[in-house]
């Protein structure tokens, strides 16, 4: 067996699960980056706002610095507890919603993504040649 087929069944083959996940991330990644992208176009990303409760307490402390360093911390007392969703989706699209370790990890994502690809499409032209012949 070649072994660019090997390494595409032992990268798919044996690993469905992470493929699926790593599919599934990636779609969310596009999707965020087609938002990022036309923010403009959809100007509930500019006016939406989450809530702090629900997301992890890095957020507060980011939102409260902000806050302070733009001298806001005493005026729109009602969103002194919410964030941009612009922020979300960025932060989603960066992997920094992740931690410390997010942007490292979507390296690795992106790395195992390339792999499928690329396997993929070797396989695909070396199948289609013996067809033809």
């Amino acid at each position: 067996m070649k072994t660019w087929r090997k390494v595409h069944i032992f990268s798919f083959g044996y690993f469905k699960h992470f493929s699926l996940f790593v599919a599934i991330l990636m779609f969310f990644i596009s999707i965020t980056g087609f938002l990022l992208n036309h923010k403009h176009d959809f100007r509930w990303i500019n006016t939406t706002r989450v809530t702090t409760k629900i997301l992890p307490p890095a957020y507060q402390v980011r939102l409260d610095n902000v806050r302070q360093a733009q001298g806001l911390a005493d005026l729109f007392p009602d969103e002194a507890h919410s964030v941009p969703l612009q922020w979300l989706i960025l932060d989603f699209h960066t992997g920094e919603i992740l931690g410390t370790y997010g942007p490292w990890f979507y390296d690795l994502i992106a790395a195992s993504f390339t792999v499928l690809c690329v396997t993929g499409i070797v396989m695909y032209f070396k199948i289609r040649r013996r067809k033809r012949f």
